[in-house]
């Protein structure tokens, strides 16, 4: 599983010709609103970067669940770090997000965050736990996007794999504990010279990515080591 975050980036010419380029790679893509109707003929699974946490109702310049729904949307990304440090989005939020989600058909995928504060100091990995509570419990199937904010955006950081995988499996323990089904993504500084390492991960069902994922160069070395590992 391969989710490619496209954030607010692209124009209408260059995002119809980052369609073309997809269209026969089995990708989760993620565009801004405006370009949803634009992914319609590929290979790809079509997914939004957000979603309001209200239903239906007068709520202006939001876009509820049901509406995705009806453009193809088949998955949704809930609680990214930016989400959450722009517009101060709290586990509350993401309930609810996730609540119209499951509601209206959608796959939720769910970013479980990791600042360097807690990288260094929650040993025990309480703050993942806590990020976890944000599952209502008849959630069926979830896919969760673990991102360490301290590997994202191109950081120098040594990948720490023990502590990686140590997250990863909590994360699956918890999981497996409350029945519910699902798939994990690592997330955060993935790039096509550390993605052969990063599949070595426990646990993981594949990736999230963004600055990768807009450089065509990048995306088509991380989509073939991907695939030749199937």
């Amino acid at each position: 599983m391969l989710v490619l975050n496209l954030k607010m980036n692209f124009s209408a010419d260059t995002i119809k010709k980052y369609e073309t380029f997809i269209r026969d790679k089995e990708v989760i893509v993620l565009p801004q609103f405006p370009y949803l109707l634009f992914f319609r003929n590929g290979k790809y699974s079509l997914g939004s970067q957000n979603v309001s946490k209200f239903s239906k109702g007068s709520y202006t310049g939001e876009v509820c669940a049901k509406a995705l729904k009806g453009l193809g949307v088949k998955y949704c990304l809930v609680g990214h770090s930016e989400r959450k440090e722009y517009f101060y989005e709290t586990i509350n939020d993401f309930r609810m997000k996730i609540t119209n989600l499951n509601d209206a058909g959608i796959i939720p995928i769910y970013c479980i965050n990791q600042t360097k504060e807690d990288y260094e100091q929650d040993l025990e990995l309480k703050n993942i736990e806590n990020q976890l509570e944000g599952i209502p419990d008849y959630v069926k199937y979830i896919v969760i996007a673990f991102e360490p904010s301290w590997m994202i955006g191109g950081s120098e950081e040594k990948l720490d794999m023990e502590h990686l995988n140590d997250v990863l499996i909590r994360i699956k323990s918890y999981l497996m504990e409350r029945n519910i089904s699902h798939s994990i993504l690592y997330g955060g500084g993935v790039d096509s010279s550390n993605v052969k390492i990063l599949k070595q991960l426990s646990c993981n069902d594949g990736f999230i990515i963004s600055s990768s994922a807009m450089d065509l160069n990048e995306l088509e070395k991380i989509y073939n080591e991907l695939k030749e590992g199937n």
